[in-house]
């Protein structure tokens, strides 16, 4: 959780900066989305292990 936050601070930064620009796009949600799929499939994995899997 600590580093999906601290990856998505910078990014929504980012996402206002770009928005406020001439040529603002939806493509670099994709990175964005796909790194928060990643966080989210590690969390759900380390969750479902028992204390007898550890």
């Amino acid at each position: 959780m600590i580093a999906s936050g601290t990856i998505s601070t910078p990014a929504g930064a980012s996402f206002i900066a770009r928005a406020d620009s001439g040529d603002a796009a939806l493509t670099s949600l994709s990175g964005y989305a796909f790194l928060g799929g990643a966080f989210f499939l590690v969390t759900a994995l380390r969750l479902t292990r028992t204390p007898a899997d550890a």
